[in-house]
């Protein structure tokens, strides 16, 4: 029952952030930059809750945003995922709560991200110049994402002990 309450609300969860993400966002922008709230939530996700549970929302996160992009399908996943499963690593090594830990992995999260979407581009048809995409684009979406993170790790946070709360309760009978 646990599980399929945890499923549920994880895809409530990127279903309401992916239509946030196509729709709203795009009034919200700074210079046509926007943050990327899958991605916020796959790294939040990933710090709390472990590799596995980071690698599967980010898969399907990813999965949601590749279908919303309609470019190549697959790609948005399979990142996804690899960042879920790789920040989800990270979190036996921290507090899970140390929005500080969260902030930093974030903008790191965004970076690289955005570096492996650039990469894909380059090699596909998009040539812009490296620096150039990094300080216009990069750059400035990777310090949006660190302040979206402050206001939805801690709704992730909550949601996160609200499962570990639920969890307790199960194991005891």
């Amino acid at each position: 029952m646990l599980m399929k309450i945890k499923i549920f609300i994880y895809a409530l969860c990127i279903f309401l952030i992916s239509l946030l993400q196509s729709t709203v966002l795009d009034y919200i922008s700074i210079h046509s930059i926007r943050p990327n709230l899958l991605l916020v939530f796959i790294v939040s996700v990933a710090l709390l809750r472990g590799n596995t549970e980071g690698a599967v929302i980010g898969f399907f996160a990813g999965l949601s945003q590749d279908l919303i992009s309609g470019k190549l399908l697959g790609f948005y996943s399979l990142l996804g995922m690899y960042l879920g499963l790789a920040m989800g690593s990270v979190n036996r090594r921290l507090y899970r709560e140390n929005f500080f830990a969260a902030v930093f992995f974030m903008f790191i999260s965004t970076i690289v991200y955005e570096w492996s979407v650039y990469f894909l581009n380059m090699i596909t048809r998009e040539k812009e110049g490296m620096m150039l995409l990094f300080r216009n684009v990069i750059l400035p979406e990777a310090i949006y994402n660190c302040g979206v993170l402050v206001f939805m790790y801690v709704l992730v946070v909550k949601i996160n002990d609200m499962f570990s709360g639920t969890e307790r309760v199960a194991r005891k009978y």
